[in-house]
């Protein structure tokens, strides 16, 4: 098997409940061809003394005052050589072998430029959920009426589906993408938004399609103390403001692709529901690209239907 260099940015400040599980999560893999860069923004908790003891394992370890998470993770990505990159913050964590899977996922599909594997959550003391999270306001989504196949339904994603507003599930810790598709997106994070991974995934849209994986990559550590949580509802209103911009730059005022994004939502339950003939209808309409499979008789990863 070829080892692809693999860029791996870390973004830490005042984390020393979590950073040194993270940092197992990924050198424990003893992947041979890791770049590993940890930016830390000048802790005072111990993260700096934990840090520290892989200093020899890292590529690169700067700890200076920063002017956030976005400017922190530009600092990394500068610095990074690697041919597939991704980032992962300090409380969430990699699954056993994910690195493995990622370079033989991009070395076996040269048409793929950005993954996403299964989505999976930790709690506080690092035990895997793995729970799909639904809006539980709109009763198409509940696991009991579509089955054991929600996932396989539930995380596939086009630029289309983004537009439509349906953005908030693309899970940033289970995502890696090629070095080309980051420097044809313009390959710098933008400061100006704390919602910027999800801003990163609209410019990407412009470039590529997200194939997601039926692997576990990495997951999201939910314990309270975060942007996420503690600063949602500005999240979500940048959120909002940065997809109407990603939808005005796809369409315009085009009345087909206006037309076409309603129909989207208007046939989704039908693609939930199971129902014949009809569920077909909603991922032709917003192109939603296959899943990329593991195929147990070749022992090598495929985009499904290829």
């Amino acid at each position: 098997m070829q080892y692809p260099k693999i860029s791996i940015v870390t973004i830490s400040f005042n984390s020393v409940q979590y950073v040194e599980d993270m940092i197992l999560s990924i050198l424990n893999q003893q992947y041979p061809n890791l770049e590993y860069i940890i930016i830390d923004g000048g802790s005072t908790d111990g993260t700096i003394d934990i840090i520290e003891k892989y200093r020899s394992q890292l590529a690169v370890f700067i700890s200076e005052p920063d002017k956030g998470p976005a400017d922190a993770l530009n600092k990394g990505f500068k610095k990074a050589t690697g041919e597939i990159m991704g980032w992962l913050n300090t409380d969430d964590r990699l699954h056993p072998k994910s690195l493995f899977a990622v370079a033989e996922m991009f070395n076996g599909l040269k048409d793929v430029s950005w993954v996403m594997g299964f989505p999976t959550w930790f709690n506080a003391s690092g035990t895997c959920l793995n729970e799909i999270h639904y809006n539980r306001n709109r009763p198409y989504y509940y696991p009991q009426y579509i089955g054991d196949n929600l996932h396989l339904k539930f995380a596939r994603w086009s630029k289309w589906r983004f537009a439509m507003g349906d953005f908030s599930a693309i899970q940033q810790e289970s995502v890696f993408w090629r070095r080309s598709l980051w420097e044809k997106a313009g390959g710098h994070i933008k400061e100006e938004y704390l919602a910027f991974d999800l801003e990163l995934w609209t410019r990407f849209f412009e470039h590529a399609q997200l194939h997601t994986a039926q692997v576990l990559v990495g997951g999201f550590r939910v314990h309270g103390n975060q942007l996420s949580f503690n600063q949602q509802q500005r999240y979500q209103q940048e959120s909002q403001k940065v997809i109407d911009a990603f939808r005005r730059r796809l369409f315009g005022q085009n009345f087909g692709y206006i037309m076409r994004t309603l129909l989207a939502r208007l046939t989704k339950p039908f693609y939930y529901y199971e129902t014949p003939v009809l569920k077909k209808i909603y991922p032709a309409l917003l192109d939603l690209p296959p899943h990329i499979m593991y195929d147990f008789l070749e022992e090598r990863f495929e985009v499904a239907g290829k």
